[in-house]
């Protein structure tokens, strides 16, 4: 070797010598020397990239440490192998293979850095867009803004926070005026006031509120329509969980939001999983509540004081994630550690960008318009889905007479197993990227980002199947009634809403537990067994 070196650093004195002045010999050890320095600088550049490679998959941290030390030794190996070769008759192969290797780390080293990217990006804080509706009669002939500044506006203080009055401010400030304005204590006066009374001639509302009052009042939409949209933007601050050790049982609040477009962290929350995860036993238990299920929820009023009574589940999420966490914390009784929050859009952007997802469901049905423009027809058994069929599946309600909001709550736990099922899967290694894109704006989560590392890079140390497992809260038996109608103690009015099984609450509980407690176990086994004990204990005899 030391005489390919030698011979290799008499060729280079040959490279800046004019060819002219050269010899036909003296020229072949030029071109020689002109290859090998050709060369070097290829390793040259295939060691910087190695370097910011290296750094890239060392920050990720997704890797478990025999993975890690194989990719530095392989790199280093190859660094070596094509330099030396540089002074052998091999210098071909090694150029050849230092360039491919510089594309394949080029590569890897972008893949990295989007990964870190939207790890950070969905753990960080995010803008939040309210959108205030300005809603006037349906026969009203103003047609902008501009219309109604000699209008009399109203607005709901008591249950729709300041947000109005923002919208209101900024409608002064961008046309010079000063609106006349009306507050009102609860949704049956301000709406007398809009079309019985006319006491004012313009709503301002939360768009939040506005799809509630569509829902519990029925001639709310038939008599108005929505003007125009002011959209109020702000930061909101993530308040990160805590970093959990390696294997400890964790819960995630898994929230799905009814909205359309960048994620928001208010909004009713149509989907209320919770999802109890132990990475030692690889056992999941997923427990969804339904949305109209008539608990004890809170929110700050306008002055930060907070307000807590019954009404439905999903407009706790109206003043923010943690306040849909808290109900289902007390409702419960255990501490709930991440959520994970994904919006209509994010759905079908995540699903598509795994490459469609396999749907288990145990009934056959087709969907309505209400649940997606087109109608798919559902069979019992495996349903192959894209984003949109699957946001089809997890949303239709109406078609289930019977069960309603329970059936799509046992339709939300299989596309969640779905797609947990495709994502822990070697299939995901190939749509890596438009993954990554599908959830940098339609998701967020308070989950560490270290936790998140660490879920992965056990993944990648165990492929052992997780033991999903799912349970569906009940109602009671009164809730099936069509006019079991509720006072709204916290968002005012009345609406729909049903009465919780407790029997049903205690069984969650209990799975809860036992999923905590390391228990691996299998839902419909575990329900008979309750069951069996139940009637074994009421038939024992009674002795004197």
């Amino acid at each position: 070797m030391s005489g390919f070196f030698s011979r290799t650093n008499r060729d280079m004195k040959y490279i800046f010598k004019s060819s002219s002045k050269l010899n036909k010999k003296q020229l072949k050890r030029k071109k020689r020397g002109i290859s090998s320095l050709i060369g070097i600088l290829f390793v040259i550049v295939e060691l910087i990239i190695s370097i910011l490679f290296t750094y890239e998959i060392i920050k990720l941290n997704i890797f478990p440490l025999k993975y890690l030390a194989m990719f530095i030794i392989v790199i280093i190996l190859l660094l070596l192998y094509n330099f030396t070769s540089q002074f052998t008759k091999s210098r071909g192969i090694g150029k050849f293979l230092s360039i491919l290797v510089s594309i394949l780390l080029v590569f890897g080293y972008l893949v990295g850095s989007k990964v870190n990217w939207t790890l950070q990006g969905i753990t960080s804080n995010i803008t939040k867009t309210d959108s205030i509706h300005l809603v006037v009669l349906k026969e009203d002939t103003a047609s902008s803004i501009a219309d109604t500044l000699n209008y009399t506006y109203g607005y709901n203080s008591q249950y729709d926070g300041n947000l109005p009055v923002k919208a209101i401010d900024n409608i002064n400030t961008e046309n010079n005026t000063s609106l006349n304005v009306k507050t009102y204590d609860s949704w049956e006066q301000i709406t007398a006031a809009l079309y019985e009374n006319s006491e004012i001639q313009l709503i301002a509302i939360n768009s939040n509120m506005y799809k509630t009052l569509l829902e519990e009042n029925e001639n709310f939409d038939s008599k108005t329509r929505i003007l125009d949209t002011i959209t109020i933007t702000t930061k909101v601050a993530v308040e990160k969980g805590e970093v959990k050790q390696k294997g400890d049982c964790f819960v995630m609040y898994i929230s799905g939001n009814d909205d359309y477009g960048t994620i928001s962290d208010t909004g009713r929350s149509d989907v209320n999983i919770l999802a109890v995860i132990n990475p030692e036993t690889r056992q999941v238990m997923l427990i969804s509540t339904p949305r109209d299920y008539y608990i004890n929820i809170s929110r700050p009023d306008s002055s930060g004081k907070m307000i807590t009574g019954l009404d439905k589940l999903t407009h706790a999420g109206n003043a923010g994630t943690k306040y849909s966490m808290e109900a289902l914390s007390n409702l419960f009784g255990v501490d709930i550690d991440y959520f994970f929050k994904v919006n209509f859009d994010g759905c079908v952007n995540i699903i598509d960008a795994l490459g469609g997802i396999t749907i288990f469901s145990d009934v056959d049905f087709v969907n309505g318009t209400n649940a997606a423009p087109e109608r798919y027809h559902f069979v019992k058994g495996a349903n192959e889905c894209d984003g949109a069929k699957a946001l089809a599946f997890v949303r239709e309600r109406e078609a289930f007479v019977a069960e309603g909001d329970l059936r799509r709550g046992k339709n939300q736990q299989a596309a969640i197993s779905a797609m947990i099922a495709k994502a822990t899967s070697p299939a995901i290694l190939t749509n890596y990227s438009a993954i990554l894109e599908a959830v940098s704006d339609m998701m967020y989560t308070n989950m560490p980002t270290e936790s998140i590392q660490q879920l992965i890079k056990d993944q990648l140390s165990d492929s052992t199947p997780w033991n999903v497992q799912s349970y569906s809260l009940t109602f009671t038996p009164e809730a099936r009634e069509i006019d079991y109608i509720k006072p709204l103690q916290v968002y005012g009015g009345s609406g729909w809403a049903c009465r919780p099984d407790y029997d049903s609450v205690n069984m969650a509980i209990k799975l809860i537990q036992k999923t905590q407690n390391d228990e691996i176990f299998n839902v419909d086994e575990v329900i008979q067994e309750l069951e069996n004990l139940e009637d074994s204990t009421n038939n024992t005899p009674i002795t004197n």
